[in-house]
């Protein structure tokens, strides 16, 4: 949730337009991006039973569009496939993998001079991929208002509300502020950085980012695995990170992003039948690729 505003990193939009008398084709601009990250391997526990390490893999694919960018009032569409991968010791009843498909609808209304709300809902399939069933479906939502004091400090509220997340609302003020040449404050979830852009081409940062999710395990998980306490159970995962990174890539063609540090959190939660497994922390790397049109 990344450049301009939580709006930018979340919103795309479609509009359209009329001129004398026909049909005007909107303008478009589109985002292909791959990103592949690796959390290196910790111990993990179930309250003071010890599992072994576990180690994470991500991988998301996603594009995103927009139609009619500048106009006031917009919306858009796109697809995003994300598969985390757990590589743990024998005995460990947590899952081998987690994905989501999705397909995010996003708006973008600029409904006074300064103003603007933003939200984005991606309904999909979050589950082990296993037995799939309407179970599986889920529909989080990022939403808010922004304010421009102007052109050099935004303000922003905003929610991400998950009904199937362990805490299902997180949010709340934010801000971005332009307050050196080349250095920016970007205080909004769930990336707070510090950015430094001498060129441009080039952005490096400081920060903390939030990443998991909700995702249904199949009726049999648990007794598959020797914890019938988890079958068709709502697990949330999540990492909270602290790193370092680059960026390269103006706002058009080819980019690319790598970031590094430490995970100072992992966690696996089943808030309803009160489980919840937790990690030590851990090194990761992550390595971005996308096109921009």
């Amino acid at each position: 949730m990344k450049k301009l505003s939580l709006t930018a990193a979340a919103l795309m939009t479609v509009g359209s337009a009329w001129s004398q008398d026909r049909l005007v084709a909107p303008s478009y601009t589109g985002a292909l991006e791959v990103t592949a990250g690796y959390s290196s391997g910790a111990d993990i526990r179930l309250g003071s039973r010890e599992l072994g390490n576990l180690d994470a893999t991500r991988t998301r694919l996603e594009y995103k569009g927009i139609f009619d960018p500048a106009a006031a009032l917009n919306w858009g569409v796109g697809v995003a496939y994300t598969r985390w991968d757990f590589g743990r010791d024998s005995g460990n009843p947590l899952p081998a993998n987690l994905q989501s498909v999705a397909l995010p609808l996003t708006v973008s209304w600029r409904f006074s001079e300064g103003w603007q709300a933003f939200g984005e809902v991606s309904p999909g399939l979050y589950s082990d991929f296993e037995k799939i069933s309407g179970e599986d479906f889920n529909a989080p939502f990022i939403g808010g208002v922004g304010y421009a004091v102007n052109p050099d400090l935004q303000v922003f509220f905003s929610v991400s509300v998950d009904p199937r997340r362990d805490i299902p609302v997180v949010g709340g003020p934010g801000v971005r502020w332009h307050f050196a040449e080349h250095w920016t404050l970007s205080l909004l979830l769930p990336r707070p950085q510090i950015q430094y852009r001498p060129s441009e081409n080039w952005t490096f940062h400081v920060g903390a980012e939030m990443l998991g999710g909700a995702y249904h395990l199949n009726p049999n998980f648990g007794r598959d695995r020797g914890l019938a306490a988890m079958d068709d159970q709502m697990v949330t995962y999540r990492e909270i990170r602290t790193g370092v990174g680059a960026r390269w890539g103006g706002p058009k063609g080819f980019y690319a992003s790598l970031e590094g540090g430490w995970m100072i959190d992992r966690r696996f939660v089943l808030d309803d039948v009160r489980l919840q497994f937790n990690g030590d922390g851990a090194a990761y790397g992550q390595l971005a690729v996308g096109y921009r049109y």
